[in-house]
Order: structure tokens, then C-alpha cells, then sequence
């Protein structure tokens, strides 16, 4: 994982500029890297370009515990098959194929989701980001009207995946295949009793397999 917690560390706080979670060992994690969170990092040539984290909204993550206050005192939902999206980045300049590592990362977001069982993701973002997930597939609903975090627009929203929405992705980036490294025998973490495996209707197939180089999306 310490690939990982650098990363994350390198794109929020180096290159972002979010210094309240500025540590001196040059290691991103929080109070909410606990045991079910779900980390997927996107992998090229053996070197994270990008990352996002899933937390089970049955336990405490960003909208419960650190800014519950942009609700305005209302609720969201919460169940074991909803999950909270967070952390989400790309290295902006790496084109993988030709395609934009971002654009892996997002397409890789909603497959997991398909393919765990997640029903649908909880996000705190900024208004335009709300714009880019409806367009590109995702049936969003505003949880609550867009608030002032820190100097800037948040709005919490409710974004539910689908396999219309999956191959809109494939479609809008020139993506074949699926997205997901799933290694043997990696527990669901909705039912960690089964398996996770690719959705049926997905090869097994590289980022646009028709050229030579690879990236894979890792749990």
C-alpha cells in the first residue's frame, strides 16, 4: 500500500494543495483507510497514475463525520450496497493508449461498482463534476443545494451505475474490455463470503488491446 499513501500524498497535498493533511513521512491516509474501505489504483507500466477510494457508508466517512453540515440537517441514504466515493485522481498529463489515465480511473469506478453490487455511490463534489458524471452516464440525484466548503462549491449527490452507463464509458473513451485486475479468490466486499469476477459480457481484455501497452485497474 505504500505506493499508494504516496501517491495520494504527491496529488493532494504536492500537487492540490491541501495542506491540512500534509505529513511529514510523505504519506496520505486518514481515519477512514479502515479495514472495508475499498482502494482501486490504476496501474501503468508498474506505477500508480491514479486512485479513488470507496467507503461503506455503514460506518463513518466524510459526510457523517467531517462535514455532515452541507445535509443543512437532512439525511442521505446509507446501506451496505451504497458506498461513499472519494479521493478520486489522475495524473493529467498520462494518456495510456491514447486514452487519459482520469478516463480509465472513472470508467474503472463504475465497473467495480457492477461488478461488487454496489447499488450506488454517495459524492461531495463540485457542481461541474456533477455535470461530467450525467453526461457520461450515471443517474445522479442532489442530495442538497451546492454549499461553501473551504472557499469552494460542494454539493452532495446520490449516482447510481449501470451497464447502459458502462458502455456509454466504453463508447465516449474508445475503451474495450474490461478495466479490473481482479486477482483469485479477492473477496467481494459487499458479500465477503463470494468472489469478485468480470462482468460476463467483458472479455478479459487489455485498455484498448489492439495496442501494445497495458493498464489495469487494481483492488
Amino acid at each position: 500500500m505504500e505506493k499508494i499513501w504516496r501517491f495520494r500524498h504527491e496529488q493532494f497535498v504536492e500537487r492540490l494543495g491541501w495542506e491540512a493533511i500534509r505529513r511529514s513521512d510523505g504519506l496520505e491516509i486518514d481515519q477512514f483507510d479502515r479495514d472495508r474501505a475499498v482502494h482501486l489504483a490504476l496501474f501503468h507500466e508498474d506505477a500508480v497514475v491514479g486512485y479513488t477510494r470507496l467507503l461503506p457508508t455503514t460506518e463513518p466517512h466524510l459526510l457523517s463525520d467531517v462535514y455532515p453540515q452541507i445535509m443543512n440537517g437532512g439525511t442521505w441514504p446509507r446501506s451496505p450496497d451504497i458506498f461513499e466515493w472519494t479521493r478520486c485522481v489522475a495524473e493529467g498529463d498520462v494518456l495510456i493508449n491514447q486514452v487519459p489515465a482520469s478516463h480509465i480511473l472513472m470508467t474503472g469506478v463504475m465497473e467495480f461498482c457492477l461488478v461488487a453490487g454496489i447499488t450506488s455511490v454517495i459524492v461531495e463534489t463540485h457542481p461541474k463534476l456533477v455535470d461530467l458524471l450525467i453526461s457520461t452516464g450515471w443517474q445522479v440525484t442532489k442530495l442538497g443545494l451546492p454549499s461553501l466548503l473551504e472557499g469552494g462549491l460542494i454539493v452532495p449527490i446520490q449516482a447510481k451505475p449501470s451497464m447502459a452507463g458502462l458502455m456509454k464509458h466504453h463508447q465516449l473513451y474508445s475503451i474495450q474490455g474490461t478495466t479490473l485486475l481482479l486477482e483469485p479468490e479477492l473477496r467481494n466486499p459487499l458479500k465477503p463470503e463470494t468472489t469478485l469476477s468480470h462482468l460476463p459480457y467483458l472479455a478479459h481484455a487489455r485498455v484498448r488491446s489492439n495496442h501494445n501497452e497495458s493498464a489495469y485497474l487494481a483492488k
